[in-house]
């Protein structure tokens, strides 16, 4: 059976998915793929899903028929062959595409008549239905429609009051999302809290310190802090102010420390680039600096890419200790094995 029926019948897909694709989504049919088809449709007559049975087999035919077994082939689908169905049923009937040709009214008619026929529901009474009531007219006066010039006066108020609500969202300012602080829960602004501590933010040079009078309190309470409501000015003329800015300077150093060292760190990465292998993930490359050997075996077609990794992952059980060179594994017991799995793999 030939598998280009179209020259929509193949087209390219991805590369993890093996390349190209097989899929039967045409609408022509050569008088092979007619053959087998309507094969199937006539062994498969009158059972039940008649067209998951056909599509199984004629997916089989169609895998069995493939040139190269190393292509992936998507299997045709149920959608194929009831397309391959409705355009037999058009070719009956070329006028219509609702198949009313009168040998199709004739069989659908002695069909009905064989599945009728004998059953006591063929005659059903015919219940006339009386009139549907229908409302009167009312007799009051209908209220007179808006003019046009009303009309227009409405649209103007409705488009004013648009782009006053517009230009009053606009003025005002969006607040400003202020974090809480961690150590006593209130937000960190001076004016806002419920006064039960004191924040204020000191920056010299590139130190910055957040200073919390409730965080201090219960840090050098055991030192003789004594006030968890301190003033600012009052704590940095404490012994305690220069503790922290010192901590303060040290944290500052070690995240520029840290910061650098990971942007050197991405700037010496170097990701691997082409095509990698599906089991070590290293990249298959050609030359003296490559893992892997593209080479091939006496006497069979084909080229062998030699991967030290899955080879050692393979006949690890059967008594290899370490990964070998390409070399070295040609002189193993293992070469022969190897030669004979790759073949069959290949002719699957």
């Amino acid at each position: 059976m030939p598998m280009s029926a179209s020259p929509r019948a193949a087209r390219t897909g991805p590369v993890k998915a093996g390349g190209l694709l097989f899929v039967l989504d045409h609408s022509r049919w050569t008088q092979p793929m007619r053959d087998a088809i309507d094969g199937l449709l006539a062994k498969h007559h009158g059972q039940k899903d008649l067209l998951t049975k056909v599509d199984a087999e004629y997916a089989a035919l169609v895998l069995a028929a493939s040139r190269d077994p190393n292509n992936l082939l998507h299997p045709t689908t149920k959608q194929h062959i009831s397309r391959y169905v409705k355009h037999q049923a058009k070719l009956m009937n070329r006028s219509s595409c609702l198949n009313t040709s009168p040998e199709k009214l004739l069989e659908t008619q002695e069909l009905w008549h064989h599945l009728t026929e004998g059953s006591e529901t063929v005659c059903v009474p015919v219940v006339t239905l009386p009139p549907a009531p229908v409302n009167p007219p009312s007799s009051k006066s209908q209220e007179p429609s808006l003019t046009k010039a009303e009309i227009e006066n409405l649209v103007k108020e409705l488009v004013q009051k648009q782009q006053q609500q517009q230009q009053q969202q606009q003025q005002q300012p969006v607040p400003k999302k202020i974090r809480n602080c961690l150590a006593c829960g209130q937000p960190k602004s001076r004016y806002l809290g419920d006064g039960s501590s004191i924040h204020f933010f000191y920056q010299a040079g590139k130190v910055k310190y957040f200073y919390c009078s409730t965080k201090m309190h219960r840090t050098y309470v055991a030192e003789g802090l004594t006030d968890p409501r301190m003033e600012f000015l009052d704590f940095a003329a404490t012994p305690f102010f220069k503790r922290e800015l010192e901590a303060a300077k040290q944290r500052s150093a070690e995240s520029r420390q840290v910061t650098e060292e990971r942007g050197k760190r991405k700037a010496m990465e170097q990701l691997p680039t082409g095509r990698l292998s599906r089991f070590c993930h290293k990249p298959i490359k050609q030359g003296p600096g490559g893992r892997h050997t593209h080479t091939g075996f006496p006497g069979v077609t084909g080229k062998y890419v030699y991967c030290p990794s899955k080879v050692f992952h393979l006949y690890q059980s059967e008594g290899m200790t370490s990964e070998m060179s390409w070399e070295e594994f040609c002189q193993s017991p293992f070469y022969e094995t190897e030669k004979k799995r790759w073949v069959a793999e290949k002719g699957r």
